[in-house]
């Protein structure tokens, strides 16, 4: 019983652990730090509300351990705690992969951005406090693949 307990403890210490980084355009990685950017400008059109899907694999992935951990102390037969260990690691791993995504699903937003240059382009980010409206101006700053959006 007091392994199930201490199971359960590390289970929850693990999954919630579940965050993915920053996605707010006002944080950036310390990769990033002193590292040339570019930087374009345009004007927003349209901001929607969007909701950023959390990090299912890394909540399954400590479920289906911990599930099996469970599932395998659970009978001191061996068939009988081999299929407890499978078991456990299925459902917990399902389990994990809800409670990692709930945990670390984000509010976001799409900004759709007319570039000084006459292209469109969407960007998706965390929402932040900027509370951008169409006809802001904003800076692109864009490094490595990704992009944020900022207030000119």
């Amino acid at each position: 019983m007091k392994n199930n307990i201490l199971t359960l403890v590390i289970a929850i210490c693990i999954i919630s652990s579940c965050s993915t980084s920053s996605l707010r355009p006002d944080i950036v990685d310390r990769s990033t730090a002193q590292k040339a950017q570019s930087v374009v400008f345009g004007v927003i059109e349209d901001v929607t509300k969007v909701t950023i899907e959390g990090d299912r694999e890394l909540g399954a992935l400590a479920g289906g351990v911990i599930g099996g951990a469970v599932g395998k102390s659970n009978s001191d037969e061996e068939i009988e705690s081999g299929v407890g260990a499978i078991l456990g690691s299925l459902i917990g791993s399902k389990v994990g992969a809800e409670i990692g995504s709930s945990v670390s699903k984000m509010e976001g937003v799409e900004l759709l951005i007319l570039k000084d240059s006459g292209r469109y382009i969407s960007i998706i980010q965390e929402a932040a406090d900027f509370n951008f409206q169409a006809g802001q101006a904003v800076k692109i700053v864009m490094s490595g693949g990704k992009s944020r959006v900022l207030p000119r």
